[in-house]
């Protein structure tokens, strides 16, 4: 397929067709079948007869700038154990620019085409960020209910494309040859199917269009083999094809073309809605790409493009992988696109580990599973007996030994084909032999009841066995390793390899339960912004208090009305002191009094109670701030107001200090805007040392903004910093929530201004995506 706009014969004859005016609405549904990893059938029923495991309704997502709601309010939009994929935009065209569109040639639940993905503007694409999971037929089964040319201001032979990628760094247009197979199908119920850049039918499929639109189902069987079948039925009408190569477990995208797009509602839009797919991978890594000769031997690099996009570049540690030696190995022991061992995780020289720093989280109906190819001493240097292991640790401190104690379970694939699974670090049961295969091993260990005592299905190349565990595997971290019998520093010897690892689900931010903003209702003067971050947010510091300690007091309390359940953190500095003067407190308690009663309908609202912001800043002292802690705890006590933490904000110097802070302060909290890498360790280190509760918690404050006030001049500074945030937050499990500070507030400092979400627009597209991680979490 060429250039739309100046096409070859063929192609305009195909798609170049008068325009149609009627407004219609159009239904796709795809049935899909493929794998990726040859494992035998079970005898379960295939996936077109299940329920989907992802759907996907486009409903109540905000569609504004930058982002235009695509990725907005997934917590709530998307529903299925399989919930909480982001999309990212593909440019689409049949030529390769330098970047994606503009964010408003695709959005979500635009006011003129609610509940509906949306094309504008121009030929655009957009990616599902995990790729689909094959079940146990050997299928997955795909739907969505499009709609060509909505607003009949196109061409009846407009399309909207539905496309399948084992690539996620596809184009995304229909004959791309990154592109395995894609269908367009077009206002006037023309349908085509395409592979790698051809036509695989020589005319079109020609469907009646119902007054629902277009009912569409794809059948693909036998796709790891190498011509699998495609069978397309529309409303009625059907083909069988057969591919040119397997198509293992693809990404999905949807496209459109539009003959007469532009940036207004008088022009062109095509729809997407009601996207159903039965089984996605959330977490893949191909172990493609990376540079070996980097510090690290690639362990770490080039995570991005290697990874599923859906992971926020997700990384390994080393561990020893021995049976007595804890020492983590040197880096050569585990390497990553060795040239002898391309694209592939590779183990050297001896026994060792490594583990994804990411757990394991079973969804929301306590399944998970996890696939990956080994191959143990494929150059046959060492011992028959020797293998690759998969462990599955409750610890995060495990030392990756398939006998050790803290594993709930691991196993072992010996170069030979014996295979010996473990509970709790010792055999269980007999070994048994899987075939041989120049491929490798393919290994798949599923549970259906994670939370409890689940029984683990184990299958290598086809032969499968159950193991009942007597720990529960909710989350739980994977360690991969390989013992090695005949190695060394040369590649003379022994290595093995592990590839293509996907799970089901990894939760990425384990310890990090809330993601939020500060200031998302500072004053009057920068408004509400509740509505703007509830669809990616769960925590919103909000200040309904009157600026000045007037009579009668009145209280922003139409706030609340935005803030989902247990959300809002709400700000009672200015109840106890003097809101322009804060070392001066109120004489009394009255204030604060009556506050509590104004907060008497709206208690289902509150997230945490935020004491005077950087009191000792402002001169307050321990004496006054205590005072207004044990009030606070008092109505709590008494039940004037719910059971939430009180949390407590210092400046970098406070905690250098060690002052004091009140008992009750449950949350400990530290802004500083400039930190390195290296001091926000030690801050967090510091903050735990003062936080001696082990029930208390940690907060910290990433910059979103780059302004005058933190010395960040750039957004790719701030992008940054916010990575840098999320790492410190996983290696501190007490850092319960992280406050982005800088969009709406005034700090005062010279130079600076409220910024909007239009200011950082990479940035607040890196906050959707981590905050619909953690708020879709099961």
């Amino acid at each position: 397929m060429e250039h739309v706009s100046s096409p070859s014969t063929a192609f305009a004859t195909r798609f170049r067709r008068a325009p149609n005016r009627r407004l219609f609405a159009g239904i796709i549904t795809v049935i899909i079948t493929a794998i990726g990893l040859s494992i035998a059938p079970l005898g379960a029923t295939a996936s077109a007869a299940t329920a989907p495991e992802f759907t996907d309704s486009f409903d109540s997502a905000r569609d504004a700038d930058p982002t235009y709601g695509l990725n907005d309010a997934i917590a709530t939009r998307q529903t299925g154990p399989g919930k909480g994929i982001t999309y990212t935009r593909a440019h689409g065209l049949w030529t390769t620019p330098a970047s994606a569109p503009p964010s408003y040639a695709s959005q979500v639940n635009h006011e003129d085409f609610p509940g509906k993905l949306s094309f504008w503007a121009r030929t655009s694409a957009v990616r599902l960020d995990a790729p689909v999971m094959t079940d146990t037929m050997d299928s997955y089964t795909v739907t969505a209910r499009v709609d060509p040319n909505a607003n009949s201001l196109g061409s009846n032979a407009d399309w909207v494309s539905l496309m399948f990628a084992t690539s996620s760094a596809t184009t995304g247009y229909v004959t791309a040859a990154t592109v395995d197979a894609g269908l367009t199908v077009s206002r006037s119920g023309k349908v085509m199917l395409y592979q790698r850049g051809a036509a695989l039918w020589s005319s079109e499929l020609q469907s009646t269009r119902s007054a629902s639109g277009f009912d569409v189902s794809v059948t693909v069987s036998a796709a790891s083999s190498a011509s699998p079948s495609f069978a397309v039925t529309v409303n009625g009408s059907t083909r069988a094809s057969s591919l040119a190569g397997a198509l293992p477990q693809p990404y999905i995208l949807f496209g459109a073309y539009l003959s007469n797009g532009s940036a207004t509602t008088a022009a062109e839009v095509s729809t997407v809605d009601d996207l159903t797919v039965s089984r996605v991978a959330q977490y893949v890594d191909s172990f493609d790409g990376a540079d070996v000769y980097a510090g690290d031997y690639g362990l770490n690099q080039n995570l991005a493009a290697r990874q599923s996009p859906l992971s926020i570049s997700t990384s390994y540690s080393r561990v020893a992988g021995h049976w007595s030696n804890t020492a983590t190995p040197p880096a050569n022991r585990s390497q990553v696109n060795n040239p002898s061992f391309a694209n592939q995780l590779s183990f050297w020289v001896a026994t060792s580990a490594i583990k994804l720093n990411a757990p394991v989280a079973a969804d929301s109906t306590g399944a998970f599973e996890i696939r990956a190819t080994v191959k143990p001493d494929p150059g046959n240097f060492g011992a028959a007996g020797d293998w690759v292991s998969l462990m599955l640790s409750s610890s995060r401190d495990a030392r990756g030994y398939v006998t050790d104690a803290q594993n709930q379970f691991s196993m072992t694939v010996s170069r030979n084909g014996t295979v010996a699974l473990y509970r709790g670090g010792v055999l269980a049961g007999d070994t048994f032999t899987a075939p041989s295969s120049s491929a490798g091993y393919a290994v798949s260990i599923r549970a259906t009841d994670a939370g409890a005592t689940p029984d683990l299905v184990v299958i290598v190349n086809g032969v499968s066995r159950t193991l009942a565990l007597t720990a529960a595997l909710k989350r739980s971290y994977l360690y991969l390793g390989a013992y090695i019998s005949n190695g060394s520093e040369t590649q003379l010897r022994e290595v093995s390899t592990v590839d293509d690892l996907r799970i089901s689900r990894v939760d990425q931010f384990p310890t990090l339960a809330y993601f939020g903003t500060y200031g998302t209702r500072n004053d009057d003067n920068a408004g509400n912004h509740v509505p703007d971050m509830a669809g990616i947010s769960n925590l919103h510091w909000i200040n309904v208090s009157p600026t000045l300690n007037a009579s009668p007091l009145t209280y922003d309390t139409d706030v609340f009305a935005s803030c989902p359940p247990r959300s809002c953190i709400v700000y009672v500095g200015s109840e106890f002191f003097k809101p322009q003067t804060p070392s001066q407190a109120l004489p009394d308690l009255s204030r604060w009094n009556g506050y509590v009663q104004m907060l008497q309908p709206y208690k289902d609202k509150i997230a945490a109670y935020y004491l005077q912001d950087e009191a000792y800043m402002y001169g307050v002292t321990y004496q006054q701030l205590d005072w207004s802690a044990k009030a606070v705890q008092a109505s709590i006590t008494a039940g004037s107001i719910p059971d939430r933490p009180i949390m407590f904000t210092m400046t970098y110097t406070d905690i250098a200090n060690s002052v004091a802070v009140p008992p009750e302060v449950d949350w400990y909290g530290m802004d500083a805007y400039n930190m390195t890498e290296t001091e926000l360790e030690w801050s967090a280190n510091r903050l735990e040392q003062m936080a001696s509760d082990q029930g208390d918690r940690i907060y910290l404050f990433p910059p979103n903004v780059p302004d005058s006030w933190n010395a960040w001049t750039t957004e790719q500074q701030i992008l940054d910093r916010q990575h840098e945030y999320l790492r410190v937050a996983n290696r501190h499990p007490r850092v319960v929530a992280l406050l982005n500070f800088g969009l709406w507030v005034n700090t005062g400092a010279a130079g600076s201004a409220p910024r909007q979400q239009t200011y950082v627009p990479r940035v607040f597209d890196l906050q959707e995506r981590v905050g619909d991680l953690i708020m879709s979490r099961p």
